[in-house]
């Protein structure tokens, strides 16, 4: 068996990402949006962190005429070293960092209910592998609560090793086009009637490490 570390699987996810990215079709993209519209109204989702999409990340904004019948829609803004939650405003600009920002720069400080993270790849712990700046790390050990939390990526990216570190952010689930993945925890009763619709079945249960 190969092993790899997180630097290096990062490398190989990314240009897998890349490749991936050039050749799916929207019918294909649209199985992910699917899951997510379920896992929002499964949760009862009031107040939701989704991104600004990159090139090699699934685009939720095509959903949020969807979304925001029902719910608010914050994406992050980027400080310094971390991020902020702002309110989902159009059009986008174009930041320092070189990617795309929502034009409203005002913090957001209530709860969320749920956020959906882009990511590079997940290890067995559910643990993520970013771009490696930190950002997310850093906004969730500083949100003060624990929001159910999504990974999404356009391929599936998933390796059977551990090899993130203790501070990187760790998901309930993991929605890709063509595999699904869920810790085992112990949902509250209101929550495990609702998922009775929810067909988890074909979703790969993850120990709860």
């Amino acid at each position: 068996m190969i092993k790899f570390d997180k630097e290096k699987y990062r490398k190989i996810a990314k240009t897998a990402l890349k490749k991936e990215s050039k050749r799916l079709a929207s019918c294909y993209k649209n199985r992910l949006n699917f899951d997510i519209l379920k896992l929002i109204k499964l949760y009862k989702v009031k107040n939701l962190l989704i991104f600004i999409p990159m090139a090699t990340e699934p685009n939720l904004i095509k959903l949020r005429r969807k979304i925001s019948k029902n719910c608010t829609i914050f994406v992050p803004f980027m400080v310094d070293k971390s991020l902020k939650m702002v309110k989902l405003r159009l059009p986008f600009f174009v930041s320092k960092f070189g990617i795309r920002e929502a034009m409203d720069s005002n913090a957001y400080k209530k709860d969320i209910d749920m956020a959906i993270v882009p990511v590079i790849a997940m290890d067995t712990k559910m643990a993520r592998v970013g771009h490696g700046a930190g950002f997310y790390d850093r906004f969730f050990a500083n949100l003060g609560y624990r929001p159910v939390v999504v990974f999404v990526s356009i391929k599936d990216m998933y390796i059977d090793d551990k090899i993130c570190d203790k501070h990187d952010i760790c998901a309930d689930f993991y929605i890709t086009p063509t595999k699904k993945y869920i810790k085992k925890v112990c949902y509250d009763r209101d929550v495990v009637n609702r998922a009775r619709r929810f067909d988890f079945r074909s979703w790969r249960w993850m120990a709860n490490i």
